[in-house]
């Protein structure tokens, strides 16, 4: 609403001399006729209240653009919380396991416990940061993950990668509680540089790291490097993906690595890995499999096998069903999985087994899992019996 302006003088002196000429013209004032003291003073009292008027609408608008910075203030504030993901999950499981040894144990224990944010401060850049806790014996909390993404793949399909993670070699995704046999085998975790292009399904990747192992003789050195590709696509209802990865040094794996010991920093020489692995979704049904295996042998004085350097693979198959059951979702998963010549690092010959996860509620969920592993022969330098492990965890994620 525009507000009128204070009546000037020039105006004030032009109403008093209308005024007068008005009083002229019509003749003597009667006694009942208002005097002009009194128009004067009238015009003087709604030039005040029109001034009030003002000055109370300068207030009122002084207030909203206060509350207007505050609110301007406040999104600010809320956009970057929008920019940042925080959550993670704890893990309590209880255990029975009987060894090939034939020892029968039980536990319940934290098994793990995750935390992570995530954000996003440029849509060309993002960042990661998990910690982990693992009851592994140590009590320790460990930066797991940690890394900065440089990038928009949606917009353009190049894109940076630095710090530490899981390098893309091998696929272990999975229903089961357990890992599968081909992370337990070839999982590398370091700190590393990545680049790669991602184009309408495709992507091709080439990373480079100074590994835990090296050549005897050699200086530390950044000369461990990897490539991978993969593809995922759509046809209906079915969707799948495929992928490959190839590494110059499959001694840098935890498993491999811990296996090498004391001579992980003078090994004879490096020994490239590849991978291959899949999926296929279609009716909430989803298959996965994988294969991983060393290309050459190593040295047997670094990882054996009956007597002789070994050559460690390893594979995966995995069914799930995902479904509701009583307004729960629930999935069911069975996986059959084995290894070739991965005696010296621990692991079975042959596993089978099955696990169930139900939702609880939201985010809060129940698995039931048994595997059944058989160890390597006698002959083969295992013990040839079986064992179990029976785990019930519950999950809570954030």
């Amino acid at each position: 609403m525009k507000l009128m302006k204070p009546l000037s003088r020039p105006f004030f002196g032009s109403a008093v001399c209308a005024a007068a000429l008005m009083m002229g013209l019509t003749g003597p004032a009667s006694a009942q006729d208002p005097k002009l003291s009194d128009l004067v003073k009238l015009i003087e009292k709604q030039q005040q209240q029109i001034n009030t008027l003002r000055a109370r609408l300068e207030q009122t608008e002084g207030k909203a653009q206060q509350a207007e910075a505050a609110a301007t203030e406040a999104n600010s504030k809320s956009s970057f919380l929008d920019k940042v993901s925080i959550g993670g999950v704890a893990e309590v499981e209880a255990t029975n396991s009987e060894a090939f040894s034939g020892a029968d144990t039980s536990d319940i224990a934290l098994a793990k416990v995750e935390f992570f944010v995530d954000t996003q401060p440029h849509e060309y850049l993002s960042t990661h940061v998990q910690m982990i806790y693992e009851d592994d014996g140590n009590e320790n909390i460990n930066l797991d993950e940690a890394f900065a993404t440089l990038g928009n793949t949606e917009k353009f399909p190049l894109y940076l990668q630095a710090g530490k993670w899981a390098v893309p070699f091998g696929g272990f995704d999975t229903d089961m509680n357990a890992d599968p046999l081909t992370q337990s085998l070839g999982e590398v975790k370091e700190a590393a540089i990545l680049g790669g292009v991602a184009y309408e399904g495709m992507a091709l990747e080439a990373y480079l790291y100074n590994g835990d192992t090296q050549k005897g003789g050699e200086s530390d050195k950044i000369d461990q490097f990897g490539l991978a590709a993969s593809y995922d696509s759509e046809a209906g209802d079915v969707a799948y993906t495929v992928g490959a990865g190839y590494i110059n040094n499959m001694a840098d794996s935890d498993a491999l690595t811990d296996t090498l010991g004391g001579s992980a920093t003078a090994i004879n020489k490096y020994v490239s890995g590849a991978d291959i692995h899949g999926d296929i979704s279609f009716s909430n049904v989803t298959l996965r499999a994988g294969y991983m295996t060393a290309l050459k042998s190593f040295q047997s004085g670094e990882v054996a096998f009956n007597g002789q350097g070994a050559k460690p693979a390893a594979w995966h198959v995995e069914a799930a069903y995902a479904t509701s059951i009583m307004g729960h979702d629930t999935t069911f998963a069975a996986t059959a999985q084995g290894t070739k010549e991965a005696l010296a690092l621990g692991l079975p010959e042959q596993r089978y087994g099955a696990a169930v996860t139900v939702g609880i509620v939201e985010h809060f969920s129940l698995t039931g899992e048994f595997l059944h592993d058989e160890d390597y022969s006698v002959s083969e330098g295992g013990t040839g019996n079986s064992g179990h492990t029976a785990t019930i965890k519950l999950a809570a994620e954030y």
